[in-house]
């Protein structure tokens, strides 16, 4: 009870056994730490133990993180485009930009794999750009080549790039770049990324 207002609070505990041949504290804490965020990623006020997969896990998320970052670097991201069609004239109208990650080592990689990872990192806000630019780019080429001036783009937008201070002044600089009217881009936008900060939502809409 606090200042008379009822407060109920839990805990998520990681656990990690000192008998599992530490030689630093640190490296106890570590792991415990680690145990500690698998506890709250599985629903939180629960507890887990560490074990030799969990460190597994947090070596490969590392190195995903790490080669994510050079993977911009080296731009190793390539956009598919899925066709939209008309059912009444069957014809294409335009096209999802779906981005893949092109990895030296494991090939293709598909979104599911990587972009959690690149929202906690914040890369998707460059990632996001990227595709954005690229999209855009590429449909006003098909819009010449084909005489089809219709042609649009889908993009999606992740929740931490809709929460950008100057992401209306970006998709303005890129429709510009590329003399594309407005029209021709199509912004997809999760729930999620409404519902978090609606004041800003509604403004930046």
């Amino acid at each position: 009870n606090l200042s008379g207002q009822e407060v109920f609070t839990s805990a998520s505990i990681g656990i990690a056994l000192s008998h599992s041949g530490y030689e630093r504290p640190d490296d106890l804490l570590r792991d415990a730490d680690i145990a500690m965020y698998r506890a709250k990623a599985l629903g939180k006020a629960r507890y887990e133990m560490f074990d030799s997969e969990m460190h597994a896990r947090a070596v490969s998320q590392l190195q995903l993180e790490t080669d994510l970052r050079r993977a911009l670097d080296r731009e190793e991201f390539r956009i598919h485009y899925q066709p939209i069609y008309s059912l009444r004239t069957g014809r294409v109208t335009g096209f999802e930009a779906l981005v893949r990650w092109q990895h030296p080592q494991r090939g293709t990689v598909l979104p599911e794999e990587f972009v959690t990872a690149a929202e906690d990192t914040g890369l998707i806000v460059l990632i996001g750009r990227a595709v954005l630019r690229e999209a855009c780019r590429q449909v006003r080429e098909w819009q010449i080549l084909y005489h089809h001036e219709s042609l649009t783009v889908s993009v999606n937008l992740s929740a931490k790039q809709f929460r950008q201070p100057d992401l209306v002044e970006e998709i303005a600089r890129v429709l510009t770049a590329w003399d594309l009217a407005p029209s021709s881009l199509r912004l997809e936008i999760t729930e999620s990324a409404i519902i978090e900060n609606s004041t800003a939502a509604i403004e930046a809409l």
